[in-house]
């Protein structure tokens, strides 16, 4: 099994970002490393044994920046492919157990469970009716690995033939819902997509959270929120999505930024986002945030 695993970075905290190539490099898992930052920000030498890195020069967008480090792991020959986020802390042997979990040889996603590092909850992944109503599944107790049909991407393992059946990553949408459209995509493509209950990733959503209710809200900034709604516009625009779970998506995430409102300072900068994110959405707006 030759596993290659794809880092993107963006203006990354470079101890914490060279420890966990490290760690992967550990588990015998080539490490790809694409710096989005618009300035360079790494040293190739300074990187652990092992490891490729392949510079960009502008922020073109994670899933640009991941289909990127695809490409190179598979012309390197990669027969599984591991995502990670750039601050994402993993134990020994983490990513040999993962890569472990997967069957090689056919189009196949696995993907740890997940907990969100600030409040402890977990982040549960969605099984997705034949009409789109979406359901939350986290089966911790679970003793061996369950279907789902849409999960985080960092920590997550695909197959080359996952690739080569659905695709890269949408660049359209720069940043997020990237891995709700491509897992959507391989759902619609019949791809299988496993939790593995064993493995325990923790995550850190957002810049903080704060409590609405029984709502936790996560605060991104202004330039984020954009994206987040001007790309739930552009689900709409996709045949694979179904259109109740491209609504509820939408309107979800119109209603916890409406909410997030009250709880900022800037409030201006943000409704302006909302505004624009709205009108591109409707218009069909692609990629970058324009100027």
């Amino acid at each position: 099994m030759a596993a290659y695993c794809i880092i993107v970075g963006y203006r990354p905290e470079v101890v914490q970002l060279f420890d966990l190539c490290a760690r992967v490099e550990e588990d015998g898992i080539k490490v790809i490393v694409v710096d989005n930052s618009e300035a360079p920000t790494l040293d190739p030498g300074a990187l652990p044994a092992g490891c490729t890195l392949i510079t960009i020069g502008y922020n073109s967008g994670i899933a640009h920046a991941q289909n990127v480090g695809v490409a190179a792991a598979l012309t390197a020959g990669a027969t599984v492919l591991v995502f990670f986020d750039q601050d994402q802390k993993i134990g020994p042997g983490f990513g040999r157990s993962l890569i472990a979990a997967v069957s090689e040889g056919s189009a196949e996603i696995v993907s740890p469970l997940s907990v969100d590092e600030a409040t402890n909850m977990p982040l549960p992944s969605l099984r997705i009716s034949r009409f789109g109503w979406s359901t939350p599944v986290h089966s911790a107790d679970s003793a061996d690995r369950y279907p789902v049909d849409m999960v985080i991407s960092s920590g997550t393992a695909a197959t080359r033939q996952v690739f080569e059946t659905a695709g890269t990553f949408d660049d359209g949408l720069f940043i997020d819902l990237v891995d709700v459209e491509w897992c959507l995509r391989c759902r619609a493509r019949q791809i299988p997509i496993y939790v593995v209950p064993s493995l325990v990733m923790r995550h850190s959503v957002g810049l903080r959270h704060f409590r609405f209710g029984t709502l936790t809200i996560s605060v991104h900034s202004p330039m984020r929120c954009y994206y987040q709604i001007r790309n739930g516009f552009l689900l709409f625009r996709k045949p694979h999505i179904p259109l109740i779970f491209a609504l509820k998506q939408l309107v979800a995430t119109l209603l916890s930024r409406m909410i997030l409102l009250f709880f900022v300072e800037d409030r201006l900068s943000y409704l302006k986002s909302y505004l624009f994110a709205v009108r591109d959405g409707l218009k069909g707006v692609t990629g970058a945030r324009p100027a």
